[in-house]
């Protein structure tokens, strides 16, 4: 016989086995939820195309909400460090703000500013930021779907029904929804999979941890993540210390304190409370959610038109999906068959704290007014009453309905596991056909328009030739708009404005490309005060004819009189009457006279 020599002695002792490369373990180990991570990726592309994954290419995203973020993001990314550190002061100008109140997703903003100098002018991190959104959505779904089967091939279908979650979609299906950071609903996966899954021996403590490392990260996303994951992880306070036993009731408050600590230290971090900024607005039992929110697609599915909804429930969209309700109905059917065999565990009682605390969210997010279809059926007005403070921050209650919406997908993906009897083949075609309904629904049309539509504002040459010789753009009369209202009353404040808000932003991104600051802005939240003293400060200027000679006004038609009463030079440009001071002799004034 030939000689081998890797070939074993007989009856030598076998050598240490062989260790998988690390690419192999993380296959292994994740394989499954990075196919659904795949998956949800596709959704996107599906959605709103490829294209806007390109942090270079910001021509899709100059409109309505998220134009208004990546203004707050250019602004934000210029000005000088402050603390918090997610202060925005220069913008808008004389008043101040917060990147989160922009929508512009503080901890992304914090961590690209050191590098602000070296990125180009239209770089966009909103793109990227929804891949991740809709990525993270399939891997987090795949894990919570490890939950209730162990087939492989079911936890990567599980996450390919969560990745194509329609609550996900609809944040970009409608520009009056499109707020990038509303789109991690993957936190609130995380925060479930923690409430639920079981622990390891000691893994109590790492499993807080780990609750409230994910909260930390949720207050530099957006507050109402912070609240709803908040409201979970104190379900698995719960659960850890009357389910599982493993938490003393002194260590239970004690991380119960912890909570609140890292929702207000991470908050103020990122400058949600910064002071003086009003955070309590009205509009509470107008954004709220029906009764019906979890089958009501609101005209929204491609497939059916759905249910009657109040006029401003769309904050409160909670439709689960084709896919999952059909999942749903077959669980329902089948229940009184499989419950027979169904063996008594632990699983119900750790899952008790977590769904009281989404069905508790669910009762917020109805408000005060509970319809059913779109139509009052009880009026609790006790509640803003007893609440005044959280019903007025989270004045969009509906939203707190994304736990529930969760929870049902993944019920419906527990009742076809249980269906099938767990038995792979079965429940893969059931996933199969549930995921293949889900994505059916995906209506690419509005975000693709969102995609293509659009575009870099287009600014006249002329504008370069202020370059250099002014320090600000003000429009005249203010446009402020904070929390979806005017900030300030008649008649001394900013008052109702003449200004159409829709064109607002092309002067913005022309203030920021030309080094200038801007006096107009819309954010979810201001400073009501700053805004009013500033907007009297600008008007009396106005009318006493103290233009100011750094400052390039844009005028509205109706206020041109005071400009020219105070000898202003003004022309045409792209559209805008724009007034400088009637002494400037610099080349851009030269070029307003010539162009009257």
């Amino acid at each position: 016989m030939p000689h081998d020599d890797d070939a074993t002695p007989e009856g030598a002792p076998p050598g240490p086995p062989e260790r998988p490369s690390p690419a192999a373990g993380v296959l292994a180990r994740h394989g499954p939820a990075l196919l659904a991570a795949a998956g949800g990726l596709l959704a996107l592309a599906a959605l709103a195309g490829g294209a806007i994954l390109d942090p270079f290419d910001a021509g899709w995203i100059y409109q309505r909400d998220l134009g208004s973020a990546q203004v707050g993001w250019t602004f934000f990314r210029t000005a000088p460090w402050a603390f918090p550190l997610g202060a925005n002061p220069l913008y808008p100008y004389g008043i101040g703000s917060t990147i989160g109140y922009a929508d512009a997703i503080p901890i992304v903003a914090v961590l690209l500013k050191p590098f602000a100098g070296l990125l180009p002018a239209d770089f966009q991190y909103f793109g990227p930021w929804l891949g991740l959104c809709f990525a993270a959505q399939g891997f987090a779904g795949a894990k919570l779907t490890a939950l209730v089967t162990p087939s492989r091939p079911a936890h990567a279908l599980g996450g390919l029904l969560f990745a194509g979650s329609p609550v996900l979609a609809h944040r970009l299906a409608d520009p009056a929804t499109g707020h990038a950071a509303l789109c991690a609903h993957a936190l609130v996966l995380a925060f479930l999979w923690m409430a639920l899954a079981p622990l390891g021996p000691g893994g109590a403590r790492r499993r807080l941890a780990a609750a409230l490392g994910t909260l930390l990260l949720a207050t530099g996303v957006h507050p109402y993540f912070v609240a709803m994951g908040a409201a979970l992880a104190l379900a698995l306070v719960v659960r850890l210390a009357l389910v599982d036993r493993r938490l003393r009731p002194a260590m239970a408050l004690a991380w119960t304190a912890g909570i609140g600590a890292v929702m207000a230290g991470g908050l103020w971090v990122f400058g949600y409370l910064s002071g003086g900024v009003r955070t309590r607005e009205p509009g509470f039992g107008f954004f709220s959610a029906d009764l019906l929110a979890l089958v009501n697609p609101m005209g929204w599915s491609r497939l059916w038109g759905g249910l009657p909804a109040g006029r401003g429930q769309y904050e409160g969209f909670g439709y689960a999906g084709a896919g999952a309700l059909l999942l749903l109905a077959l669980a329902l059917a089948g229940a009184p068959w499989w419950a027979r065999r169904r063996e008594a565990g632990a699983g119900p009682r750790r899952a008790a704290p977590v769904l009281l605390a989404a069905l508790a969210l669910f009762a917020f997010a109805l408000s005060d007014w509970i319809t059913l279809a779109g139509r009052p059926v009880l009026h609790l007005a006790v509640l803003p009453a007893r609440l005044p403070f959280l019903c007025e921050t989270f004045r969009s209650s509906g939203r707190f309905v994304w736990p529930l919406h969760e929870l049902a997908i993944l019920g419906a993906v527990a009742g076809a596991a249980a269906l099938a009897r767990q038995r792979p083949a079965p429940l893969a075609a059931l996933l199969a056909v549930a995921a293949a309904l889900q994505f059916a629904e995906l209506r690419p049309t509005a975000p693709a328009r969102l995609a293509a539509g659009g575009g870099l504002p287009v600014h006249a040459p002329a504008w370069q030739l202020a370059r250099g010789h002014y320090r600000h753009l003000s429009r005249y009369p203010a446009l402020l708009i904070g929390g979806g209202n005017m900030t300030a009353p008649e008649p001394e404040g900013c008052g109702r404005t003449p200004w159409s808000w829709e064109p607002w932003i092309p002067p913005a991104d022309l203030a920021y490309r030309l080094g200038l600051t801007y006096d107009a802005g819309y954010l979810a939240r201001l400073d009501p005060a700053r805004a009013a003293a500033t907007c009297a400060a600008t008007r009396q200027a106005v009318r006493t004819g103290r233009l100011d000679a750094e400052t390039i006004y844009l005028v509205h038609q109706g206020e041109r009189a005071w400009f020219a009463a105070a000898g202003a030079a003004c022309g045409a440009l792209d559209g805008f009457t724009v007034c400088v001071a009637g002494d400037r002799a610099d080349p851009f004034a030269r070029a307003l006279a010539a162009n009257r």
